[in-house]
C-alpha cells in the first residue's frame, strides 16, 4: 500500500541535494513525495525528478493567501508521515507541519528563537535546548542533534519511526537531467572546444548566510594563476546573478582558457558541471552540485563546521584554513563570534592540496604542461 509523505525543504540548494537519499529511501518503501519549497530555484531543481509526486512552493511574502491555500490543501491530502530537511528546521517549518496535520510530524529541534537572534545580530549565543512545549505541541517525534554527523545521517534518524533498515546504496545521490538539458551540456562543450579537454569547473561565489564564507578574489586570482602555469587544463567559471563583479575580475586575468557561464538556470547549471572532470569551489550550493556527479572536487569551509554539511561524495577533498575552529553550526548558529576566517585558508595551500588530488587521481604528469 503506498503511504503519503510531505518534506519540508526551507533552505537551499546544497541542503536539497543532501534530502535526495531520503527521498530515494522514502520511495523505495512505497511513499508518495511531495515537497514543500519556499523558492522557484528549488522547485526548478527537483521538478524533474521521477521519484517526486508534487512540488509545491510556500512563499507567504510573495502572496499571503496563496500560500495558505497551499496550506488547506496538503491538510487534505492526510499525509501518514512528514518532516522537515536538516538544516532548515525552524519554528515556521513546525508550525506548518502541525496545520497540516500528518499522523507523524517529526523534525529536529533546537532553540529556534536564540538561533535566529545569532543569525540575525551576528553573535554568538550559548546553545541549549529548546522549549519542550514547542517540542509536544508541534511535533509527534520531535528530534534532538546528539551526534556530530552528517546530514544525510542525521536526516536518516528521521526516519526512523516509519523505516529502520535502509541499503547502503540508497545514499547514493542520484539525478535526473532530461534530454535537453544533456544536448545543452554537449553543444556548449562542442561550442567552446572543450571536448577532450581536461575542465575545472570554478564557483567563486558563496550565499551571504552565514556570512564570511567567500573566498577573497584575489586569492582566487593567485591559484588560477598556478594552476594555469602548471598544467594543460581549461577553466569553467560559474557566475551567480549577485556576482558580476567576480565576472569582470577573473575576465581581466587574460586567460584565453578560461570561459564564463552566467545567466543559467540551475538545471543547465548542473548539466555543465556534470562534464566537468574536477570542481573547486568555496562552500556552496554548486559544490553539492558537483558531488551528484561524484566529480573529484575541492571545497574550501571556514566558518561552517563541515561535518554535518560537506557535499556528501567520497570524492569531496574539504580544505580548511590553518587552526582552523568553525564558528557556525548549522543547527545552532554563531557558537562563538565571527570573524573573516578565510583570508587564513592561503591559495599556496590550497593549490598543493590541488595537486596531491591530482596525484591520488594518477594525472598529474598527464596534465603538466
Amino acid at each position: 500500500m503506498t503511504r503519503k509523505t510531505l518534506i519540508l525543504i526551507f533552505s537551499g540548494i546544497g541542503n536539497a541535494i543532501t534530502a535526495l537519499p531520503i527521498i530515494e529511501i522514502l520511495n523505495k518503501n512505497n511513499f508518495e513525495v511531495d515537497i514543500l519549497v519556499k523558492s522557484n530555484v528549488i522547485k526548478e531543481l527537483l521538478f524533474e525528478d521521477p521519484r517526486i509526486s508534487n512540488v509545491y512552493i510556500f512563499n507567504p511574502k510573495k502572496d499571503i493567501f496563496k500560500s495558505l491555500k497551499i496550506i488547506k490543501q496538503l491538510r487534505n491530502k492526510n499525509y501518514d508521515f512528514a518532516m522537515t530537511i536538516y538544516p532548515s528546521q525552524g519554528i515556521i517549518s513546525g508550525f506548518i507541519l502541525y496545520l497540516i496535520n500528518a499522523k507523524i510530524r517529526t523534525q529536529h529541534v533546537c532553540n529556534y528563537l536564540l538561533k535566529f537572534i545569532s543569525m540575525k545580530f551576528k553573535i554568538p549565543i550559548p546553545f541549549k535546548k529548546d522549549i519542550i512545549l514547542f517540542e509536544k505541541f508541534f511535533l509527534t517525534h520531535p528530534k534532538n542533534v546528539k551526534e556530530e554527523k552528517h546530514a544525510v545521517y542525521q536526516m536518516l534518524d528521521l526516519l526512523n519511526p516509519i523505516i529502520q533498515n535502509h541499503n547502503q546504496k540508497d545514499l547514493d545521490l542520484k539525478f535526473y537531467l532530461n534530454d535537453d538539458e544533456t544536448s545543452f551540456a554537449e553543444r556548449f562543450w562542442t561550442e567552446n572546444n572543450l571536448n577532450d579537454k581536461f575542465v575545472i569547473g570554478i564557483h567563486t561565489g558563496t550565499s551571504n548566510k552565514p556570512p564570511f564564507k567567500m573566498w577573497d578574489l584575489e586569492y582566487w586570482k593567485q591559484l588560477l594563476i598556478k594552476i594555469n602555469e602548471k598544467y594543460n587544463v581549461d577553466f569553467i567559471v560559474f557566475i551567480g546573478p549577485s556576482e558580476e563583479e567576480h565576472e569582470k575580475y577573473l575576465k581581466s586575468l587574460g586567460l584565453d582558457n578560461l570561459i564564463i557561464a552566467k545567466n543559467l538556470s540551475i538545471r543547465k547549471t548542473i548539466a555543465l558541471i556534470s562534464k566537468c572532470n574536477f570542481f573547486i569551489s568555496a562552500d556552496s550550493g554548486l559544490a553539492h552540485c558537483a558531488s551528484l556527479f561524484k566529480i573529484p572536487q575541492i571545497v574550501m569551509f571556514g566558518p561552517v563546521d563541515y561535518k554535518y554539511i560537506h557535499p556528501f561524495s567520497e570524492n569531496c577533498k574539504v580544505v580548511v584554513p590553518d587552526n582552523y575552529k568553525p564558528f557556525y553550526i548549522p543547527h545552532c548558529g554563531f557558537i562563538s563570534k565571527p570573524y573573516d576566517c578565510m583570508k587564513d585558508l592561503k591559495p599556496e595551500k590550497v593549490f598543493k592540496e590541488f595537486e596531491e588530488y591530482l596525484k591520488d587521481l594518477g594525472i598529474y604528469e598527464k596534465l603538466k604542461r
